[in-house]
């Protein structure tokens, strides 16, 4: 799914009656791959997720899908059917009695038959590393807050929407649940899903985007390859972010001398571009 945005504003009403910009003029074209979000709190990127989502409309621009106006017609149906969205509080989009029942309901809702509808639910829920069998008569409500956030993305990735929009996904999560939630989004771009991942977590990104956008007080200020700006260590700090770990070694080890080849995002990639710095790769 190819989804355009052009020049989307949106206000609110500031504390002292002022409007403040949520967005501000806001133009992006995302169409495939994972699209990683990343903003200092504040900065537009939850209120950016609810309008691709169609959950927000905005005070003005618009937004295409697949070339078509969003607002009607069949750009509006593909967005009602194709797009999924992961809130940051996983509560928000709960309210079926039982997980099992939760799962089901966007699949139902698409014509799946219930044979159908249980094993995509069990399939998906076992990519997060939680079981249907173990969870499904549970409340949602009942669970620890990471398996709510297993919960909550493994009910839409059921569906397999063509549009994955995701807000802090991994937040909270143990490194196993991490890593199980980041496979999954990265499999669900390898099966054609553009997915739009919004997160804090510049090593997150690092292991799963292809590019980068970066907000600042509801504007793009940044736009690029995850490799180029999460390994440029200097340019994030310039716009409040931190870059990946591995970016941040690199750009200490070579203020101490060491050399460092290229713009390395995992501590595999660090230790080669150091043994090849100093010609032992």
């Amino acid at each position: 799914m190819r989804l355009t945005l052009e020049g989307i504003r949106l206000t609110y009403e500031g504390p002292a009656g002022e409007r403040v910009a949520a967005l501000d003029d806001v133009s992006l074209e995302v169409s495939g791959g994972v699209t990683g979000l990343m903003g200092q709190t504040g900065s537009g990127k939850t209120t950016l997720l609810e309008v691709m989502a169609g959950v927000t409309r905005p005070d003005a621009g618009r937004m295409l899908v697949d070339g078509a106006e969003a607002s009607h017609g069949a750009g509006a149906r593909a967005i009602a059917s194709s797009v999924g969205l992961v809130f940051q509080i996983p509560e928000r989009q709960f309210f079926e009695p039982t997980v099992a029942d939760e799962l089901a309901f966007g699949l139902l809702a698409r014509g799946a038959s219930g044979k159908e509808a249980r094993e995509r639910s069990a399939h998906a829920l076992s990519l997060m590393g939680l079981s249907l069998d173990e969870l499904g008569r549970r409340s949602p409500f009942a669970l620890s807050g990471g398996q709510q956030r297993r919960v909550a993305v493994a009910s839409v990735l059921a569906t397999r929407p063509g549009l994955l929009l995701l807000d802090e996904p991994t937040a909270g999560l143990d490194p196993r649940a991490r890593d199980a939630c980041l496979a999954a989004v990265a499999a669900a771009a390898r099966e054609g899903a553009t997915v739009v991942m919004a997160s804090h977590d510049a090593n997150a990104l690092a292991s799963v985007a292809d590019r980068v956008v970066c907000l600042d007080a509801g504007r793009v200020t940044l736009d690029g390859p995850a490799r180029e700006l999460l390994g440029n260590a200097a340019l994030m700090r310039d716009h409040g972010l931190e870059a990946a770990c591995a970016a941040r070694a690199a750009a200490a080890l070579r203020r101490s001398g060491v050399a460092v080849e290229g713009n390395p995002l995992t501590a595999e990639e660090l230790a080669r571009a150091v043994l090849r710095g100093r010609g032992l790769a």
